[in-house]
């Protein structure tokens, strides 16, 4: 009986170092495997980092994009108010001198007869001439 005895200690040795063999290389893979997760984890977080600064800088691109766009519409404004200025001023003077000249045509028409005959001009008239 001993030697069936040692016969099975042998079996179970053997069994025991196969599966001992077995277990070394599942955790070899195992091992292989977390390495391989790692490295993509790395790749991972530096993708995340590199588009994170790329979308940092088309953030800012698009701020500036904003404020060119706003520097525009602000000078564009500018233009344009100086522009009305401009043309207010001009309308301004184009009916002064409108109402100054109606105003010489309305004595001219309402001339008395003996100012005509002696050829004596309406005042506006001679201010209007002298301008």
């Amino acid at each position: 009986m001993n030697e069936e005895h040692l016969e099975d200690a042998q079996k179970r040795i053997e069994m025991l170092k196969n599966e001992l063999n077995r277990k070394d290389q599942e955790m070899e893979q195992l091992k292989k495997d977390l390495y391989l997760a790692q490295g993509r984890l790395q790749e991972i977080r530096e993708e995340k980092e590199q588009l994170t600064q790329q979308v940092s800088k088309f953030e800012l691109m698009q701020m500036d994009l904003e404020l060119i766009k706003a520097r525009d519409v602000y000078e564009e404004n500018n233009r344009l108010q100086h522009r009305i200025h401009v043309t207010k001023k001009l309308l301004d003077e184009a009916r002064v001198e409108l109402e100054f000249r109606e105003k010489v045509i309305n004595e001219l028409e309402n001339l008395k007869m003996m100012d005509r005959l002696r050829n004596k001009p309406p005042a506006s008239l001679i201010i209007y001439k002298n301008r």
